[in-house]
């Protein structure tokens, strides 16, 4: 229920399975609970593994990912340079203090 809420909110359209399309910022991603993908007009993409907590469900994942880069689009290019990072929607690191 909650991920449907998140989809409805953010605009993304189910594609597959749990897998999501989502337009934010000119650009085109892909989403599931395990990567993000890039999506280029010439028909590249670019792959991130997303990074989480085993003991968070995949729906969790995936409605996360979708507010993170529907509020932040720019938020792909630091979890592709930083990966097994935990990143805020603003862009700064979790921290383990």
């Amino acid at each position: 229920m909650y991920l449907k809420r998140i989809v409805a909110l953010t605009g993304a359209k189910r594609v597959c399975g749990d897998t999501y399309f989502l337009k934010a910022g000119g650009k085109r991603f892909l989403l599931d609970d395990s990567a993000a993908r890039l999506i280029s007009k010439n028909g590249k993409s670019t792959c991130f593994s997303i990074p989480t907590n085993p003991f968070l469900p995949r729906q969790e994942v995936i409605a996360s990912a979708l507010l993170q880069l529907k509020d932040n689009p720019k938020l792909f290019k630091k979890w592709r340079k930083r990966p097994g990072y935990l990143f805020r929607a603003n862009g700064t690191i979790f921290r383990k203090d």
